[in-house]
């Protein structure tokens, strides 16, 4: 609608000192004539619009104009306690966020203006681990929608070892951990986004009996408090040390002076292959045999895969 859109061009102009015409034509998804138009009706409502020429200038507002159009919508709220610009988008409230911020920045004037685009030029915020993309989550926004009219959902996932499960849970919330989005449940329990495969909302409503913080908490204590009882010492080549120091710091125990020798703890013989097996030749296991046994025998599997390939020359 025409007045959304008259709106629409307000806030943005409010929360920038200018932007040119075309700058608006694609943000507000319109022709630049249609902003030109739209710019001429403002001015005869009354509204201390105008139009600078030159390299620099633009369609602006008098920085005293208020417009009174601070209230933020539902949406809006939910996308400013969010905040990461990234997560809104994947929540579905990536555009509810900026409009948000423009309506803030529009109300407070130059200073806050100013702030602002300082935060947007000279602070960026990645929420993604190194060597890692984010993950698809095409459903988030219908789980979260469940989530917030707190409904019952039926899940169709798969676990980590690729495991179908249907199943019928009272979500919590949500929680962006890492840049890797996980659903609360009140069991307690913890399901990847990533890995849901399809959602239904029911009509009923969850059964709740604590908030998300405090699920939460217990969860990722009981995920960074699991046992780490099996001592694994190894040697380690000096070109590797950091990156063994840097990958593998949630399970040193200790080191050597020279730091060649590094005593590590894992859950479980699996646990320590799995963790150890990427580092190659660059480091080896002096004890326990039984993790040796076990690399050997992971080594002697990758032989074996693919042994049976035809290698010809070039």
């Amino acid at each position: 609608m025409r007045a959304d859109r008259l709106l629409s061009l307000v806030l943005i102009l409010q929360a920038r000192s200018g932007a040119s015409a075309p700058e608006l034509a694609e943000r507000l998804e319109v022709s630049v004539r249609t902003v030109l138009r739209d710019v001429e009706a403002l001015s005869r409502a009354g509204v201390p619009i105008y139009t600078e020429r030159g390299r620099h200038g633009g369609i602006r507002l008098l920085d005293t104009f208020r417009g009174g159009v601070t209230k933020l919508s539902q949406a809006e709220g939910t996308g400013l306690a969010v905040g990461q610009a990234r997560l809104a988008e994947e929540l579905g409230l990536g555009g509810a966020l900026a409009t948000a911020i423009e309506k803030i920045a529009g109300a407070g004037g130059a200073p806050l203006r100013s702030g602002v685009e300082q935060g947007r030029a000279f602070v960026l915020v990645d929420v993604d681990p190194w060597l890692r993309p984010g993950e698809a989550v095409p459903l988030l926004p219908l789980i979260h929608d469940g989530v917030v009219r707190g409904r019952r959902l039926d899940l169709d996932y798969r676990d980590s070892e690729a495991r179908r499960r249907q199943v019928t849970v009272d979500p919590v919330g949500l929680v962006a951990k890492a840049g890797v989005w996980y659903l609360v449940t009140a069991e307690p329990a913890l399901l990847r986004v990533s890995r849901i495969r399809s959602c239904t909302v029911r009509p009923e409503p969850a059964s709740r009996s604590q908030d998300l913080a405090t699920t939460w908490a217990g969860l990722r204590d009981r995920v960074e408090d699991r046992p780490r009882d099996l001592r694994v010492t190894i040697t380690v080549r000096p070109a590797v040390r950091g990156r063994v120091r840097r990958l593998l710091a949630a399970q040193l125990r200790g080191e050597s002076a020279d730091g060649r020798t590094v005593h590590l703890g894992f859950a479980g013989v699996p646990h320590a292959v799995g963790s150890l097996l990427a580092f190659g030749v660059d480091v080896e296991v002096v004890e326990p045999p039984a993790v040796r046994a076990a690399l050997v025998e992971a080594a002697l599997s990758v032989v074996k895969l693919y042994s049976n390939e035809k290698l010809q020359s070039p």
